[in-house]
């Protein structure tokens, strides 16, 4: 007997999903917006700063490959929910001045993020068919864009009004709150038997069918698997790490727009806000279009042009053309991203989902842990934040042939047909 949580709409599952994911990120988003600012009421050193935006990554490439597969295994909320628990309490743990505190605490946060991501990721394409799975994906990433959003404005205005500290002590409980919340309404969404095969095959769809066998589906899933890396590493790494220090001194510590004066926290905040509300109007609506024209690979090229032409204008802008730069590269994460997962669902057997998926966030984590050390640790020291933007542009601009040629021969797979069999 099915309990009454299954008889939630796959939209409103997808929703409370979203929007405890969403909830989640408060904490988070007051490490990148507030952290770089103040080191002295976390009681580290400026150059422990790059260290604890990415360790929480830094531990989710060991554990992303074992969630993927314990996450085909086991129902998807003895995941979601004790790992939701799990981010509260890392908050918690935030609260306590020092080095070792905080790093144990983004560690923490790390495992819990992993099992909150991959296994919302995962609920997502079991709700999903063909035909909708552009659309159910980025709704999903809708969500993320929006707890960014919420969470940056959150958390760079209760850091100016009320402090750091604080800040972090009511993360900590709305994330706990939310974690009792999906324990109680939350339904399962793990497939039984062929059911969700049967669903599948028995819909009307435009989009090609899952290719799992086919040597030809390996190479897509991998560019697409490496595109998300190298957009993880820039706009997550990079970017998120960097754009406090970035609006400094491109704008200064302050700002005033009718009178009014915002200060460098709130500033951050609000900015990563708007970013966050592009990308989560670009999100369901690339993954609609993609439904609609029954093709990803335009949008992903589409992206990744856009893209560099986001990061050369940041190597270079100032006032307004940067934040303009910054706004036209949330478009392109948000885009890419959605993108990408929804390509993981067209390519990956219904029962390997979830390894992919861990192999993707990998990768993701890989790129976007990386991208805070090597701005601080490496780049910084050496360059000012023009010449970070300019090596950016060109790792995403070498990246670009190799896109257009996978997206060319999955469009016209008769053309490429026969160099693929001559080849083998």
């Amino acid at each position: 007997m099915q309990s009454w949580r299954q008889r939630n709409s796959p939209l409103s599952t997808i929703t409370l999903l979203g929007s405890g994911m969403a909830l989640s990120l408060i904490g988070d988003a007051t490490m990148y917006i507030a952290l770089p600012t103040h080191t002295a009421q976390a009681g580290i050193a400026l150059a422990d700063v790059g260290l604890m935006l990415s360790a929480n990554r830094i531990i989710r490439l060991f554990i992303n490959g074992p969630y993927g597969l314990l996450i085909e295994r086991i129902p998807r909320r003895w995941m979601l929910v004790p790992s939701l628990f799990l981010g509260g309490l890392s908050y918690l743990l935030y609260t306590v001045p020092g080095f070792w505190p905080l790093l144990i605490g983004r560690l923490i946060w790390g495992v819990a993020w992993a099992g909150i991501w991959l296994g919302g990721s995962t609920a997502v394409l079991d709700l999903a068919a063909d035909e909708n799975r552009g659309r159910y994906s980025g709704y999903y990433q809708m969500w993320f864009f929006i707890g960014v959003g919420v969470s940056s404005v959150v958390s760079g205005v209760l850091t100016d009004r009320v402090g750091y500290i604080e800040t972090l002590r009511f993360s900590a409980i709305v994330a706990l709150l939310f974690a009792g919340i999906w324990l109680v309404f939350l339904p399962e969404t793990r497939p039984h038997g062929h059911r969700r095969r049967a669903a599948a095959s028995s819909s009307s769809s435009e989009l090609p069918p899952p290719r799992p066998d086919s040597g030809r589906s390996r190479q897509p899933l991998v560019v697409a698997i490496a595109l998300l890396g190298i957009n993880w590493l820039i706009f997550l790494g990079i970017i998120g790490a960097t754009m406090p220090l970035l609006l400094q001194e491109r704008i200064g510590n302050e700002i005033v727009i009718a009178g009014l004066v915002i200060q460098l926290a709130t500033l951050t905040g609000g900015l990563t806000a708007v970013n966050q509300f592009l990308g989560l109007l670009a999100s369901p609506l690339s993954g609609w279009i993609s439904d609609r024209r029954g093709n990803r690979w335009i949008l992903v090229v589409l992206s990744a042009g856009l893209g560099v032409t986001s990061l050369a204008m940041i190597a270079v802008g100032r006032g307004a053309v940067i934040i303009a730069a910054m706004m036209l590269s949330a478009v392109a994460m948000s885009v890419m991203q959605t993108q990408v997962m929804t390509l993981i669902g067209d390519y990956a057997q219904f029962n390997q989902q979830g390894r992919i998926l861990g192999i993707l966030n990998t990768v993701g984590d890989l790129g976007s842990a990386a991208g805070p050390l090597l701005a601080y640790d490496v780049l910084l020291p050496r360059m000012g934040l023009g010449g970070v933007f300019w090596i950016m542009t060109g790792i995403l601009t070498l990246m670009l042939p190799w896109v257009l040629w996978t997206a060319w021969r999955e469009v016209h797979p008769a053309a490429s047909a026969p160099q693929n069999a001559a080849a083998g």
